[in-house]
């Protein structure tokens, strides 16, 4: 049985870079088909590792600063990213540095949402709340999308 796990990351202290977060916990509960388990990874990195072990499938969903319009939507294939190791210490192994290391047996995407703000602030920018219900529709298309293809 295939384990499809959706994971939003990112700091709600930090205004838009927390998107993945409420993008998840709205998703969360949506009624849906398909066996898919939501997660919410923040910034603890061990925590997602954990939590993602065993997976065949992760959607991550974060906030990534692409050049788009703020709220606009950018999918990364998870084995299309090249990450440069640190080379600052051996503890310094990101969820990313993890996952294109695992390329061959955890298949997936990075669902990017462009932020319009980040900067140190409990929530979200009032300009991406204003466009929350066209965010969450994109972002359950392309989930849905994403699925398909991968089934």
């Amino acid at each position: 049985m295939e384990k499809i796990i959706i994971l939003g990351i990112g700091n709600q202290l930090m205004m838009d870079d927390g998107i993945g977060i409420y993008l998840v916990q709205q998703l969360r509960g949506q009624k849906t088909s398909m066996n898919i388990e939501y997660l919410v990874g923040e910034s603890d990195i061990d925590y997602c590792l954990d939590q993602i072990e065993g997976a065949t499938f992760l959607l991550i969903i974060d906030a990534v600063i692409s050049g788009k319009n703020p709220g606009e939507i950018t999918v990364y294939p998870l084995s299309a990213l090249h990450w440069q190791p640190l080379n600052i210490s051996p503890h310094n192994l990101h969820l990313f540095h993890f996952l294109y290391q695992k390329k061959e047996t955890i298949k997936g995407y990075l669902i990017g949402v462009e932020p319009y703000k980040l900067s140190f602030h409990l929530g979200m920018s009032q300009h991406l709340k204003k466009k929350w219900n066209l965010i969450i529709g994109d972002v359950k298309r392309t989930i849905e999308g994403l699925i398909t293809t991968f089934n």
